[in-house]
């Protein structure tokens, strides 16, 4: 199930528990939005459970999409953000731009 969907699921449980009168707070929402997410987003769910103030339900799920795409796209193509980042290391660099990176520190450990 994509984000979009799953998104949708959510909201659609938020609305049913609204209805019975047990509202869903914005903490509570984005609580149970992040607990049903598969361990390819532990380190997305990680990054918004530190911080220290929350965002509401629409910030997340534009979030959401956006790690989806990094996720799909890294799986996709097979390679990692670390191919990715070298790959466009001189791009935009114009006429005769020297590699501000030596070859010796290309491979650094992430």
């Amino acid at each position: 199930m994509n984000i979009s969907d799953y998104s949708t699921k959510v909201k659609n449980l938020a609305d049913v528990f609204t209805t019975i009168g047990a509202l869903l707070d914005n903490e509570n929402l984005m609580v149970v939005t992040l607990n049903g997410l598969g361990k390819d987003y532990s380190q997305f769910c990680t990054s918004i459970v530190v911080r220290k103030t929350f965002f509401d339900f629409q910030d997340l799920i534009t979030l959401l999409i956006n790690e989806e795409m990094r996720i799909v796209g890294t799986s996709s193509n097979g390679g990692s953000q670390e191919s990715v980042f070298y790959s466009n290391v001189n791009k935009g660099r114009g006429k005769g731009g020297k590699n501000f990176i030596s070859r010796s520190t290309r491979k650094l450990a992430w």
